[in-house]
């Protein structure tokens, strides 16, 4: 697998002649400019990846989309990386392509193969269905999202986007665990209004308890999650709701008595 050519320095990784700057450790002595992506993601959780494929992806990737790309760079290493037939790229920013990433698409070819979507909101459903519908027709293999890490988005990207997977396609949330860890917990967090996406990830577990035909499996790891599409049809995709694949049980009158027992004690 290619995750084992990735050269790892303090502030960068190196991948076959392309930079990928490590905005986590960004500093004011960066000599790179603009020669550079700019990357969100540290060797943890690419790590991760490496885990999940360490054999490869189960099958060759047709069409994959990526939700949160900041100027492209994290785009161009999963094309690098996974090699899909079409990738299609998503960001709520205004910024477009960096330079830099225009002259990798040129330089390889990649006009129609690599296409990004600036200014489009995750939560916006019809759109994010239109957009494939107009760059490659379902079904899709892979879905990664980076967006927002807020519940509510996260999860109606999900209902937009889940049902155009093919049976055994995958997707991935990253960095679902933000509200446990320490550094996003406080008051100043740039998270501190919002539900985080654990709450998405209990409704997923419910899902799979269920029934395995729409949603197959999850694997869980601290940086990412990974849900497998199943084998049920979807008539209508665009009216996909998540809730419809968990049956939970009622209280019986005995138990909701009891509850409400202590309530009034």
């Amino acid at each position: 697998m290619i995750f084992e050519k990735l050269v790892w320095r303090r502030d960068r990784m190196l991948l076959e002649g392309l930079v990928f700057r490590l905005q986590h450790f960004r500093s004011d002595d960066w000599e790179l400019g603009e020669e550079c992506f700019v990357f969100y993601k540290d060797k943890k959780l690419i790590d991760q990846y490496a885990r999940l494929w360490k054999h490869g992806p189960p099958r060759p990737i047709g069409t994959m989309m990526e939700l949160g790309i900041y100027d492209g760079g994290s785009a161009a290493f999963w094309f690098e990386c996974l090699r899909p037939e079409k990738l299609i790229a998503i960001d709520i920013s205004p910024r477009g392509d960096s330079s830099y990433f225009r002259r990798y698409v040129a330089s390889r070819g990649l006009e129609g193969r690599l296409k990004t979507h600036w200014r489009v909101d995750q939560s916006d459903r019809e759109r994010l269905r239109s957009i494939v519908g107009a760059e490659c027709p379902p079904p899709l293999d892979l879905v990664i999202d980076d967006a927002s890490h807020i519940y509510g988005p996260t999860k109606a990207s999900f209902e937009a986007l889940f049902p155009l997977l093919r049976e055994g396609g995958l997707y991935i949330i990253e960095d679902w665990a933000w509200a446990h860890w320490q550094e996003f917990q406080g008051p100043d967090s740039i998270f501190a209004d919002q539900t985080e996406p654990t709450k998405l990830l209990c409704e997923l577990v419910e899902a799979v308890g269920t029934s395995e035909a729409m949603v197959a499996s999850m694997t869980v790891m601290r940086g990412l999650v990974v849900i497998e599409r199943g084998a049920e049809s979807v008539e209508h995709p665009g009216a996909f709701v998540l809730d419809q694949c968990i049956s939970r049980r009622r209280p019986s009158p005995g138990r909701l008595r009891r509850w409400v027992g202590t309530l009034v004690r």
